[in-house]
């Protein structure tokens, strides 16, 4: 038994420590001794090929034995490791959905014996992963109409900080699919948006993500990789919510608004995953029993904390505390006498487009739920009062375009009266927001009155106007117009990027034009 003893401790220091289920007949078994050449410590950017040799001695051959390379995952309860690659060196491109976190990790070689499921591992080497962002530029959210997929243009336009001159553009239309094994998003874009938050002036960089909504699927992605990180549900703990993706909002650089059916999360930046909601839709309550659309704006002034508008009372609702989401009005102005252009609280219209923009501060385009015109109207969020609030109403029953439902998207400029647009699929038309003075569109043009011409149906027009970026003012805020367009086909999609005149509303230059797309239906700056 002594003997015994001495062998299995020579054993051991021959080969590793190994499981040997349950088979204790030492004396005919071979041995294997297995290690990892490269010592290391190693460090590759996430994304980069990490090659490692081995050095494997033993009698046993070669057809009986199997090579796994582990990686320990480091969960909170234990520390499994796990396989990642096969064969007997390693040329592993470190791009996995798991393996995703900038930190070190323990790699090992883990060699089977088949024919009585021996380990044999090697010594562990550590391997430093460091995260760098993906491709920055504008995300566009495109697809053929059964599947999405988001490409990634970097372009001097779409950078949050102005390039140097030298820097060089790159389209990948397929950006997204090419970091999930081609795996594309089910079917048709309704939503992109990127969650970029800070905490102290500081980007809390692991919980930034983007997010893509489609009317069948969804994706969350990691904002550094674009590797998908799960689905809409997987934002929610307990599985509190409805799972009934309405959309994304911020207000201001540190709070993110989640809507989800009837009901609104909300998480900092220093949190990915929300659990309960902070408004719960109760249709008893005359606070908590608004039905709101997927949006808000934020007030920071006289008559509340941020706005929303509920899609069955038809109005506009005012948040006394938009940080524990508490007060709800109906901006209902019933004061007897008063001369104001509409009541914000009873519209009695449906909510088209709604953003910052125009004269002072803020923008609706409405449908009338009496006749069916449409109407632009236009606010004022910095208001002394609630009845400084509504500014002017804007008649758009004149307007051929919009009376037949040609209208497929509408932009506003902020703070400038001549920067309203609408766009059909046959081009884009300017106006202006002038005292409530009646408007009248005309095409869109150069600033040397030359014609702005687009290949294609036009299917999105936009301004960009990022609304948080991690501390950083994005260099041509309000001035960059981008307009999508599909030829019928598959890749015939365009993107054109504008620069706006603010004063005149005009063209200044045709910045880009980027090609290879489908039908474009999102687009968002991708800062992070």
């Amino acid at each position: 038994m002594k003997k015994l003893y001495w062998i299995f401790l020579v054993a051991m220091a021959w080969c590793g420590c190994y499981d040997d289920k349950g088979n204790y007949d030492y004396r005919d078994l071979d041995e294997l001794q297995v290690a990892i050449k490269e010592e290391g410590p190693h460090s590759l950017m996430y994304g980069d090929v990490l090659r490692l040799t081995s050095e494997v001695k033993t009698s046993i051959p070669d057809a009986d034995l199997q090579y796994d390379w582990e990686v320990q995952m480091d969960t909170a309860w234990y520390d499994p490791f796990v396989s990642v690659a096969q064969g007997r060196d390693l040329d592993y491109k470190w791009e996995d959905a798991v393996l995703n976190k900038e930190k070190t990790y323990k790699m090992r070689l883990n060699v089977t014996q088949l024919s009585n499921e021996r380990h044999f591992y090697s010594n562990v080497v550590d391997v430093a992963v460091r995260m760098s962002p993906s491709m920055l530029g504008l995300m566009v959210l495109h697809g053929d109409g059964m599947a999405s997929d988001i490409g990634v243009i970097e372009a001097p336009e779409f950078q949050l900080q102005k390039p140097s001159a030298d820097f060089r553009c790159t389209t990948v239309t397929d950006y997204y699919s090419s970091k999930n094994g081609e795996e594309k998003i089910p079917g048709v874009g309704t939503g992109l948006y990127q969650t970029y938050l800070e905490s102290w002036g500081s980007p809390i960089s692991e919980n930034i993500v983007v997010v893509a909504l489609t009317e069948s699927g969804s994706a969350v992605a990691d904002s550094k990789t674009m590797v998908k990180k799960g689905d809409w549900n997987d934002m929610f703990l307990g599985g509190l919510n409805a799972g009934v993706p309405m959309g994304i909002d911020l207000l201001g650089s540190t709070n993110l608004y989640i809507f989800d059916g009837k009901d609104i999360f909300w998480r900092q930046a220093s949190k990915f995953r929300v659990a309960v909601p902070i408004y719960e839709y109760d249709e008893n309550s005359n606070e908590y029993g608004f039905e709101f659309l997927p949006q808000m704006f934020d007030l920071r002034g006289n008559i509340g904390q941020a706005i929303l508008f509920d899609k069955v009372k038809n109005g506009f609702v005012s948040v006394r505390q938009s940080f524990n989401f508490s007060g709800f009005a109906l901006m209902d102005l019933n004061e007897p006498g008063i001369q104001i252009p509409f009541n914000p609280g009873k519209m009695d219209a449906d909510l088209l487009h709604w953003e910052t923009g125009g004269k002072y501060g803020m923008v609706a385009v409405m449908k009338s739920k009496g006749d069916g015109s449409c109407f632009i109207a236009e606010m004022n969020p910095t208001a002394e009062n609630m009845r400084l609030f509504p500014k002017y109403k804007y008649d758009l029953s004149r307007i051929a375009d919009v009376n037949s439902g040609n209208v497929v998207d509408w932009a506003f400029g902020d703070n400038q009266i001549n920067m309203g647009y609408y766009a059909t699929s046959r081009g884009v038309y300017h106006f202006a927001l002038d005292e409530g003075n009646q408007i009248t569109p005309a095409e869109l043009v150069f600033e040397n009155n030359s014609q702005v011409e687009f290949e294609g149906d036009i299917t999105l027009m936009k301004i960009l106007k990022p609304k948080a970026t991690g501390g950083n003012t994005y260099y041509m805020n309000n001035v960059v117009m981008v307009v999508g367009t599909y030829g019928g086909t598959s890749g015939s999609g365009k993107l054109y990027s504008l620069e706006l005149e603010p004063n005149s509303g005009k063209v200044k230059s045709l910045l880009g034009k980027y090609e290879g797309f489908d039908r474009i239906y999102k687009v968002e700056i991708k800062g992070y």
